[in-house]
């Protein structure tokens, strides 16, 4: 009994998501959630629905003309093609659709 109690606790525990919390210079907050495997989506939601009770919005974060790693290699990958040249393997995008705020 004691077994499944500790397996149980376990599960439970492995698919809490982790909410962390930033200020803006402004004094606003945004929240991000750790949404990268895929198997704690759901997890993800609660995480957002305990840490906005009245609701949240997702935000897009994103510095106008930065470009990411996974994006730069995009663009000299079609350079390489238009080339005739052989195409490098890009890194993975970075998601961005954890951010969110309270409404």
């Amino acid at each position: 009994m004691k077994l499944v109690a500790v397996v149980s606790l376990l599960l439970f525990l492995g698919a809490c998501a982790e909410v962390t919390t930033f200020r803006r210079p402004d004094g606003s907050t945004y929240h991000h959630v750790n949404c990268g495997n895929t198997l704690k989506l759901e997890s993800c939601r609660h995480a957002a629905e305990r840490t906005c009770p009245k609701g949240y919005a997702r935000m897009h974060v994103a510095t106008i003309g930065d470009i990411s790693p996974a994006q730069r290699c995009a663009t000299e990958n079609q350079e390489r093609r238009d080339n005739g040249e052989p195409e490098r393997t890009c890194p993975p995008a970075t998601q961005t659709d954890s951010f969110f705020v309270c409404r």
